[in-house]
């Protein structure tokens, strides 16, 4: 039973690893994911501080939600 309540936590982490494999192996895709941060970024500090506000209700209601549909009765 305890590894069952674990598996989630394993497919996170082997997600992770195989993220991670892929980023350091491509060089193309690397460069791709790094470009598209800069892009969110520099869209977030046109637009701030709204922006900055909207990312956190955002985050924040995103969190509400996954703790309370882990609190739901099944």
């Amino acid at each position: 039973m305890e590894l069952r309540q674990s598996k989630p936590m394993i497919r996170a982490f082997s997600l992770l690893g195989m993220t991670s494999g892929f980023l350091i192996i491509s060089p193309y895709l690397r460069e791709s994911v790094l470009n598209g941060f800069a892009q969110v970024a520099a869209g977030l500090d046109k637009y701030s501080p709204y922006s900055y506000v909207g990312v956190a209700l955002a985050l924040l209601g995103g969190l509400v939600a996954a703790l309370y549909r882990a609190s739901a009765p099944r």
